[in-house]
């Protein structure tokens, strides 16, 4: 075929991608968007870390008296936590679904505390302690305010009486902020899930895989057929839309394309929720009193110490362990927002003291998160590959998950992430998960940039090739428009 037919024959072939791939182009770049803006101009959290408590040894002895004086012998997790009204033993039943708050000091349970905790959260992190409020719900499924990217549930929701009607969703397990938004933001987030990944079509999800995939696929033969045109048809004296069009093309071919394949790449490999790693808990606590023993030297020299946490956990043989997580750094020094994308520490290596001796335990935050690894896959501990700890956000583990530090454990399949306060199944990744998460991190969202213009910088030259990409498709389009009048 002579070059003059080959590019006769590009020529038909791009036109007939044109509307398709055009209106994939308009309908991902809006939709595209809309996340960027919802970082620069959404509702800010006013704090980004929990609220800060004094533990000491005090608070670890009572323990074992609370839980004996209420009858719980099971539970799926325990903890000395920070309230409004000061130190409070927590207790999640099974299933992590209900709260319960007991004083230490006289062993009563405080009905209902929850949703207080709900709400004093969430005036923490948004600075609203003053702002009346119009509601507070439990929530136990994901919608279009509070979508499945957030992954934690249940959440308490509370609605600040705002003119922008600000809500803010948190988890009281984790002394978390899981969410927080207005009407601006949710409806950029229903738009978002509606044009960008079409979940109104979740019910029959063959039809949302091939029509993304339809769309999508048009948009990155798209991209291949116009640079294979640019190639192949020498440089010509264009004028107008023609000579901007083909400019435009030139410049953002490249993001274009990326944006596409690993879009592509992203929608096949979670279609059907094949890569969500999921959570687990981990297996519930024994916490019979012959589990637990009198006060020691160990518990009485933490007298004075201040400790970030106290959490109960279970050891190989299913013994209780106090885990003990003291802050990193200086008394009074806290890590900022961007340190928890940079790996800094916000504790030390947790102790762990056993609950029926006393006596400082030999295991470690690592042992126990091979362990929970082990009984969460069903294989012996030996079989386990390496583990490291995971102290910052990344391809592989994303601001999805909420928890840090976790510990990666790898074994024949892949790694799973560890919580160690808890033994919980955090996220898993497969190799092709790993693959896969590289793409949609660099090719996708261009985290790429990150360490050379900042996050806003990479935001901002990613709003600006979408923009681009609209105008190339206004172009094109109104060429298209004039040569069939012609």
């Amino acid at each position: 075929m002579s070059n003059r037919r080959r590019s006769a024959a590009l020529v038909r072939l791009h036109r007939r991608l044109a509307w398709l791939g055009g209106i994939a182009l308009v309908v991902f770049g809006l939709s595209g968007l809309s996340h960027p803006l919802m970082t620069w101009f959404g509702p800010q959290q006013a704090a980004f870390f929990p609220p800060q408590g004094l533990f000491d040894g005090r608070d670890i002895a009572a323990i074992p008296a609370v839980l004996a004086a209420n009858g719980i012998q099971r539970a799926q997790q325990v903890k000395v936590m920070p309230t409004p009204e000061g130190n409070l033993l927590q207790v999640s039943g099974e299933g992590g679904i209900l709260r319960r708050y007991f004083n230490l000091t006289t062993g009563a349970e405080l009905p209902e505390f929850d949703r207080r905790q709900g709400e004093w959260l969430a005036r923490h992190y948004t600075g609203r302690a003053d702002t009346p409020i119009r509601a507070i719900q439990l929530q136990t499924t994901f919608d279009d305010a509070y979508p499945a990217v957030n992954r934690l549930l249940p959440v308490w929701r509370v609605d600040f009486v705002t003119d922008d009607n600000l809500s803010a969703f948190v988890h009281t397990e984790l002394n978390a902020l899981a969410a927080l938004t207005n009407d601006t933001r949710t409806l950029q987030q229903t738009l978002f899930q509606v044009l960008h990944t079409w979940r109104w079509l979740d019910r029959v999800e063959p039809a949302r895989v091939l029509a993304l995939l339809v769309l999508v696929g048009a948009l990155a033969a798209l991209c291949l057929v116009g640079l294979a045109l640019l190639v192949a048809m020498p440089r010509r004296d264009l004028k107008g839309a023609r000579r901007w069009h083909r400019a435009l093309a030139l410049a953002i071919w490249l993001p274009l394309l990326a944006f596409a394949l690993s879009g592509l790449l992203h929608l096949l490999h979670n279609a059907g929720g094949a890569g969500d790693g999921g959570f687990r808990h981990g297996p519930p606590l024994a916490l019979d009193a012959a589990r637990f023993g009198g006060a020691s030297g160990e518990l009485d020299a933490l007298a004075d110490r201040p400790l970030n946490s106290i959490t109960l956990v279970a050891g190989p043989s299913g013994e209780i362990l106090y885990r003990l997580g003291e802050p990193a750094g200086q008394p009074g020094q806290a890590v900022t927002h961007h340190g928890r994308f940079a790996g800094t520490p916000t504790e030390k290596p947790a102790r762990l003291i056993d609950a029926a001796s006393g006596a400082v335990s030999a295991l470690d935050d690592e042992a126990l998160a091979r362990l929970a690894a082990a009984r969460h896959l069903g294989i012996p501990p030996d079989s386990l590959g390496a583990s490291t700890p995971v102290t910052a956000f990344g391809p592989d583990y994303d601001f999805r998950n909420k928890r840090l530090p976790v510990w990666r454990v790898e074994h024949t399949g892949g790694s799973v992430f560890i919580d160690p306060a808890n033994g919980a199944l955090v996220d898993s990744a497969s190799r092709a998960d790993r693959i896969e998460g590289l793409s949609f991190s660099h090719l996708h969202k261009w985290n790429f940039l990150t360490p050379l213009v900042g996050r806003q910088g990479r935001d901002g030259l990613a709003v600006a090739v979408i923009l681009l990409a609209l105008g190339l498709a206004g172009l094109g389009a109104g060429l298209m428009a004039r040569r069939r009048r012609a």
